[in-house]
């Protein structure tokens, strides 16, 4: 796959973002990344291992979600805004990705955007998953460290999360993805924190805590890993997650492509040690 087709379809997802409360074409979408319809449905689900329909409803309900928490709203307002042209239509779609209806998530009050806008970079010519980096949220991470003068990062990973899609398929990936994060809200909730868990990669899940001191920031990962020990349950399947937690530091005179590095790093060493525990960067 050449870097003039990442590009393309990069154009792609930016029309989709522009026009996301609007009814969109997939043809016009196509005609965005000068690529014929059949040729743009294949790249695409190569690249995001999803159809193009299905890419936009998970934006939508994503963002409705964040519509259900922070706006007056009604929900049939916002299931018109999102495009969908019946109260019924827009619960049943959000309850298949969110496992609970618009009212009980409002209800809930825990909001993570799970399914953010992705930005693709071009890493190699060889080939592979590791081809195309699909990255999350870089920005709005770097504009937080920079708004704090010094405190910790946690770099939450779900251990062997492309073996639950190769396994179960990638709906039940997606019903993990949404219950990772609720359940480290819950941790943070419980620790009297109100900020924000941010998907970043994916299957990782940022943390930025301010003013923390390093016993405090271990006993949440700890926390954090002991809350993913009760069974994840979808219907008729059952499944055992873990997390792998990476931990750096941040002050004003680090720079931040050195802790996105440095948190990344003990994210991984965590992983390489046994998985399911955390690692603090030195």
């Amino acid at each position: 796959m050449e870097k003039k087709i990442i590009n393309r379809i990069q154009s792609a997802i930016n029309y989709i973002e522009e026009h996301i409360y609007e009814k969109i074409e997939i043809e016009d979408i196509a005609k965005m990344a000068f690529m014929s319809q059949s040729s743009f449905y294949k790249i695409f689900s190569e690249v995001f291992n999803t159809t193009v329909k299905d890419y936009i409803r998970k934006r939508r309900l994503s963002l409705s979600a964040y519509d259900l928490l922070q706006s007056n709203l009604s929900i049939l307002d916002i299931a018109l805004k999102y495009q969908y042209h019946a109260y019924e239509s827009y619960s049943r779609s959000f309850k298949r990705l969110f496992g609970i209806s618009p009212k009980q998530y409002r209800e809930k009050n825990l909001y993570t955007n799970v399914f953010p806008r992705v930005t693709l970079n071009f890493n190699n010519l060889i080939g592979g998953p590791k081809m195309v980096n699909k990255e999350m949220n870089k920005e709005l991470i770097v504009k937080k460290l920079n708004s704090l003068s010094k405190g910790y990062i946690l770099d939450i990973d779900i251990d062997h999360f492309q073996k639950i899609n190769d396994d179960y398929g990638y709906k039940i990936g997606d019903k993990v993805l949404v219950e990772i994060p609720s359940r480290i809200k819950m941790v943070l909730k419980k620790y009297n924190l109100d900020v924000e868990v941010t998907r970043i990669n994916a299957d990782e899940f940022a943390v930025i805590l301010k003013d923390k001191s390093k016993d405090f920031v271990i006993d949440l990962s700890k926390e954090i890993i002991n809350a993913m020990k009760s069974d994840f349950i979808f219907g008729d399947v059952k499944l055992d997650v873990t997390v792998s937690i990476g931990i750096s530091d941040f002050s004003v005179d680090k720079e931040d492509e050195e802790i996105l590095k440095s948190v990344r790093k003990a994210m991984i060493l965590a992983k390489e040690n046994g998985r399911n525990q955390f690692m603090i960067s030195k």
